[in-house]
């Protein structure tokens, strides 16, 4: 029987502890090459699946502010060891780029290979407080552009 990474192997991959500017890239290194990549959901601004590799944590670094303290928690991993198959509960915590705290709990459900690669991550956020933040944003970049706008 294949193994798998362990519960506390998991946990290391994707606990980010202390963030900065290359938050969760890390877990990218685990990914295969032919990830499927899935955000959970039907009507709001993250769903949807195929997201390309390098830019799946881009809306977070749009919008969050990782100069001021931000953190990734693992609060538990269900899984892995003899199953391909692993749970990973979270917790993020920090500021958008527009000084509004961001506490997002969500869950990663993910598979892996035998060589321990990343095959399939399925995203199940908390859609409507990431539409609250994706939105916030969205209105002050709006906001923005207007005065620049405005200014010239």
């Amino acid at each position: 029987m294949p193994s798998y990474p362990s519960p506390h192997q998991i946990e290391e991959i994707f606990q980010d502890g202390e963030a900065g500017p290359q938050v969760l890239r890390g877990i990218i290194e685990y990914f295969d090459p032919k990830v499927q990549l899935v955000v959970v959901g039907h009507e709001h601004h993250m769903s949807g699946s195929n997201h390309a590799k390098d830019d799946f944590f881009g809306a977070f670094h749009e919008m969050l502010d990782f100069s001021q303290p931000s953190r990734l928690d693992v609060i538990r991993v269900i899984g892995g060891g003899d199953s391909p198959w692993a749970c990973v509960e979270c917790f993020a915590h920090g500021k958008s780029k527009a000084g509004k705290k961001f506490h997002h709990e969500f869950c990663w459900v993910v598979r892996f290979s035998p060589a321990g690669k990343i095959v399939k991550l399925r995203c199940y956020y908390d859609s409507a407080h990431m539409d609250d933040h994706v939105n916030h944003h969205r209105e002050n970049k709006d906001k923005a552009a207007d005065a620049n706008a405005a200014a010239t």
